[in-house]
């Protein structure tokens, strides 16, 4: 899962700029590879895979910290996988990972919010994405409405809607959300 590096930019600069809020501030890929850096980090944790975990979980940190937002603490680990991948989704989805969005929301607007939203749901098919299986259609209805609500370019993600709407395999919509994952960076890397 080789998905994030910062393009270049380090974060003191991105700091910079965004607290300075110019024109051109970099909050919107931030938000994004924050989703994106949390996300991986925690289903990373949830597995076990400790290293590179700490690695996804450090980009996240700076980001963070550059965004002026803070990240909680992973939910200690229950006995059992399946347990503590269950409390890592509802960290992303509805617990402490989940207000770092809001956070967004308030400091910089209801774009960045989303943009977060969708980066974490989005990677979540990584694990929860069967062919045909309820979850990966209701994660690409949440897709593509948010998507539409921010008017994010159909190109950026309509290839993972379409793939999962087309129940196609682990394989093709684990690419389709790397490819998503970069593209909307770059697009936001170049709006900003």
């Amino acid at each position: 899962m080789g998905l994030l590096c910062f393009s270049g930019f380090s974060c003191t600069l991105l700091r910079e700029k965004v607290t300075a809020k110019e024109p051109g501030a970099l909050d919107k890929e931030a938000s994004w590879r924050l989703g994106d850096n949390l996300s991986v980090a925690a289903l990373l944790y949830a597995q076990d895979k400790e290293t590179p975990a700490e690695k996804y979980l450090n980009k996240a940190k700076e980001l963070a910290g550059a965004l002026g937002v803070e990240i909680a603490a992973f939910p200690a680990k229950s006995p059992g996988s399946t347990s503590a991948l269950a409390d890592v989704i509802h960290y992303l989805i509805k617990g402490d990972g989940a207000h770092i969005g809001t956070a967004l929301d308030k400091k910089y607007g209801e774009e960045d919010g989303i943009l977060f939203e969708i980066s974490v749901k989005s990677n979540l098919l990584l694990i929860l994405y069967s062919p045909g299986e309820e979850t990966g259609r209701s994660i690409s209805q949440v897709i593509e409405s948010r998507c539409k609500e921010i008017q994010l370019p159909s190109n950026l993600w309509i290839s993972l809607v379409s793939a999962i709407n087309g129940q196609k395999s682990e394989d093709v919509v684990r690419d389709a959300v790397f490819e998503m994952h970069n593209d909307v960076a770059t697009y936001l890397s170049g709006s900003s």
